[in-house]
């Protein structure tokens, strides 16, 4: 299990590509938002549409305090 981008708990299966669990989902968008979200992941992932980043290079610049002349934005860094 995957720990939730909200909550923290480990509620995510490893396979599901969204990273989020149903019962922060269903607080946050509703059921018909949620269900429209799922049903895009899924058609993205059976499409192998989806984009998988690796961000912990971009983290780790924005922890060290680095800025815009790294490539890194100010919206960007003050979201870290």
């Amino acid at each position: 299990m995957k720990k939730c981008f909200f909550c923290g708990k480990e509620k995510v299966h490893e396979d599901d590509v969204m990273g989020f669990c149903d019962e922060c989902g269903l607080k946050i968008w509703g059921p018909k938002m949620l269900k429209t979200i799922k049903d895009n992941y899924g058609k993205a992932r059976d499409d192998d549409d989806l984009v998988h980043m690796d961000t912990s290079s971009t983290l780790k610049m924005l922890r060290a305090g680095a800025g815009a002349k790294e490539g890194i934005s100010t919206r960007e860094k003050k979201f870290a």
